[in-house]
Protein backbone atom coordinates (compact mmCIF):
# COMPACT_ATOMS: atom_id res chain seq x y z
CA UNK A 1 0.00 0.00 0.00
CA UNK A 2 1.47 3.37 -0.88
CA UNK A 3 1.68 6.08 1.89
CA UNK A 4 -1.09 7.94 -0.31
CA UNK A 5 -3.68 5.36 0.21
CA UNK A 6 -2.91 5.04 3.76
CA UNK A 7 -3.73 8.69 4.18
CA UNK A 8 -6.39 8.30 2.69
CA UNK A 9 -8.21 5.53 4.24
CA UNK A 10 -11.65 6.07 5.81
CA UNK A 11 -10.99 6.30 9.27
CA UNK A 12 -13.49 3.25 10.96
CA UNK A 13 -16.30 4.18 12.82
CA UNK A 14 -16.42 4.44 16.58
CA UNK A 15 -19.13 2.34 18.35
CA UNK A 16 -20.32 2.96 21.75
CA UNK A 17 -21.43 -0.38 23.15
CA UNK A 18 -24.03 0.04 26.50
CA UNK A 19 -27.23 -1.48 28.33
CA UNK A 20 -29.47 0.82 26.13
CA UNK A 21 -27.99 0.07 22.87
CA UNK A 22 -25.59 0.51 20.17
CA UNK A 23 -24.60 3.72 19.13
CA UNK A 24 -22.64 4.55 16.43
CA UNK A 25 -19.96 7.77 15.13
CA UNK A 26 -20.12 6.83 11.05
CA UNK A 27 -17.52 9.50 10.66
CA UNK A 28 -15.57 10.80 13.26
CA UNK A 29 -13.48 13.37 11.45
CA UNK A 30 -17.43 14.91 10.60
CA UNK A 31 -19.86 13.11 12.80
CA UNK A 32 -21.15 15.58 15.62
CA UNK A 33 -23.22 12.90 17.15
CA UNK A 34 -23.41 8.74 18.08
CA UNK A 35 -26.54 7.59 16.18
CA UNK A 36 -28.09 4.30 17.91
CA UNK A 37 -31.81 3.26 19.22
CA UNK A 38 -33.64 2.95 22.44
CA UNK A 39 -36.98 1.35 23.67
CA UNK A 40 -39.35 4.40 23.84
CA UNK A 41 -42.51 1.92 24.98
CA UNK A 42 -44.36 1.01 22.80
CA UNK A 43 -42.11 1.50 20.36
CA UNK A 44 -38.41 2.74 19.48
CA UNK A 45 -36.74 5.75 19.32
CA UNK A 46 -33.82 6.95 17.09
CA UNK A 47 -30.70 8.50 19.19
CA UNK A 48 -28.41 11.16 18.58
CA UNK A 49 -25.57 11.84 21.35
CA UNK A 50 -23.65 14.93 20.87
CA UNK A 51 -19.75 14.38 20.76
CA UNK A 52 -17.46 15.69 23.83
CA UNK A 53 -14.76 15.60 21.37
CA UNK A 54 -11.41 14.17 22.63
CA UNK A 55 -9.51 11.80 20.53
CA UNK A 56 -11.14 9.34 19.99
CA UNK A 57 -14.55 11.19 20.26
CA UNK A 58 -16.63 10.40 23.22
CA UNK A 59 -19.88 11.57 24.21
CA UNK A 60 -19.94 10.36 27.76
CA UNK A 61 -21.96 13.38 28.99
CA UNK A 62 -24.29 12.72 26.45
CA UNK A 63 -25.12 9.60 27.31
CA UNK A 64 -25.47 9.74 31.18
CA UNK A 65 -27.85 12.45 30.20
CA UNK A 66 -30.19 9.61 28.21
CA UNK A 67 -29.78 7.03 31.04
CA UNK A 68 -31.15 9.44 33.21
CA UNK A 69 -33.79 9.99 30.33
CA UNK A 70 -34.45 6.45 30.13
CA UNK A 71 -34.93 5.61 33.57
CA UNK A 72 -37.66 7.41 33.75
CA UNK A 73 -38.91 7.03 30.06
CA UNK A 74 -42.94 6.44 30.71
CA UNK A 75 -43.03 9.98 32.64
CA UNK A 76 -40.79 11.89 29.94
CA UNK A 77 -43.24 10.79 27.26
CA UNK A 78 -45.92 11.26 29.27
CA UNK A 79 -44.92 15.08 30.18
CA UNK A 80 -43.92 15.86 27.07
CA UNK A 81 -47.09 14.81 25.01
CA UNK A 82 -49.30 16.96 27.68
CA UNK A 83 -46.95 20.09 27.43
CA UNK A 84 -47.72 19.92 23.45
CA UNK A 85 -51.84 19.44 23.82
CA UNK A 86 -51.71 22.13 26.51
CA UNK A 87 -49.87 24.46 24.34
CA UNK A 88 -51.40 23.43 20.76
CA UNK A 89 -55.06 23.00 22.37
CA UNK A 90 -57.26 26.56 21.52
CA UNK A 91 -59.44 28.37 24.97
CA UNK A 92 -62.10 25.50 24.29
CA UNK A 93 -59.50 22.80 24.67
CA UNK A 94 -59.78 21.80 21.17
CA UNK A 95 -56.83 20.92 18.39
CA UNK A 96 -57.43 22.44 15.33
CA UNK A 97 -55.68 20.34 12.62
CA UNK A 98 -54.20 20.07 9.04
CA UNK A 99 -55.93 17.22 8.23
CA UNK A 100 -58.47 18.57 6.07
CA UNK A 101 -57.49 21.87 4.83
CA UNK A 102 -60.44 22.36 2.17
CA UNK A 103 -62.96 21.99 4.62
CA UNK A 104 -61.38 24.21 7.02
CA UNK A 105 -59.20 21.86 9.22
CA UNK A 106 -60.19 19.04 11.74
CA UNK A 107 -60.42 19.20 15.21
CA UNK A 108 -58.95 16.86 18.13
CA UNK A 109 -59.21 16.75 21.94
CA UNK A 110 -56.40 16.75 23.70
CA UNK A 111 -56.79 12.39 23.96
CA UNK A 112 -57.37 11.93 20.45
CA UNK A 113 -54.12 14.10 19.80
CA UNK A 114 -52.13 12.86 22.08
CA UNK A 115 -52.61 9.13 21.12
CA UNK A 116 -51.80 9.87 17.88
CA UNK A 117 -48.17 11.00 18.76
CA UNK A 118 -45.19 8.53 18.30
CA UNK A 119 -41.76 9.42 19.26
CA UNK A 120 -38.91 9.19 16.00
CA UNK A 121 -35.72 10.86 17.60
CA UNK A 122 -34.29 12.37 20.52
CA UNK A 123 -31.50 14.94 20.63
CA UNK A 124 -29.26 14.76 23.71
CA UNK A 125 -26.37 17.33 24.34
CA UNK A 126 -23.63 17.29 26.62
CA UNK A 127 -24.92 20.44 28.34
CA UNK A 128 -28.45 18.60 29.27
CA UNK A 129 -30.24 20.51 26.59
CA UNK A 130 -32.66 18.02 24.90
CA UNK A 131 -34.76 17.63 21.45
CA UNK A 132 -37.77 15.46 20.88
CA UNK A 133 -39.18 15.12 17.75
CA UNK A 134 -42.49 12.86 17.35
CA UNK A 135 -44.56 12.35 14.35
CA UNK A 136 -48.22 13.66 14.25
CA UNK A 137 -49.67 10.82 12.11
CA UNK A 138 -50.66 13.31 9.49
CA UNK A 139 -52.82 15.93 11.82
CA UNK A 140 -50.42 18.36 10.38
CA UNK A 141 -49.78 16.99 6.66
CA UNK A 142 -46.17 15.58 6.55
CA UNK A 143 -44.93 17.88 9.39
CA UNK A 144 -43.72 16.65 12.60
CA UNK A 145 -43.40 17.77 16.55
CA UNK A 146 -40.46 19.21 18.28
CA UNK A 147 -40.32 20.09 22.10
CA UNK A 148 -37.46 21.70 23.29
CA UNK A 149 -36.27 20.55 27.16
CA UNK A 150 -33.45 20.04 29.64
CA UNK A 151 -32.56 17.04 31.88
CA UNK A 152 -33.87 18.56 34.45
CA UNK A 153 -37.16 18.28 33.34
CA UNK A 154 -37.87 21.43 31.85
CA UNK A 155 -39.87 22.19 29.13
CA UNK A 156 -39.47 25.46 27.01
CA UNK A 157 -40.54 25.33 24.10
CA UNK A 158 -42.13 23.38 21.27
CA UNK A 159 -42.19 23.39 17.06
CA UNK A 160 -43.92 22.52 13.78
CA UNK A 161 -41.21 20.73 11.79
CA UNK A 162 -41.30 19.74 8.25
Amino acid sequence: MSILKWFRRKPEALVIQDELGTFLLEHPQSDRFYEGTVPWPPEEALVDLEIDGGEPPAADAALAHLCGIMAEAGEWDRRLRAYAADEMAGGDGWIETWEDEDSGGSRRTREEFICRLSIGFIRVHRDGTLFFYYDLDGMFTDHGLGIHANISGEIFSYEICG
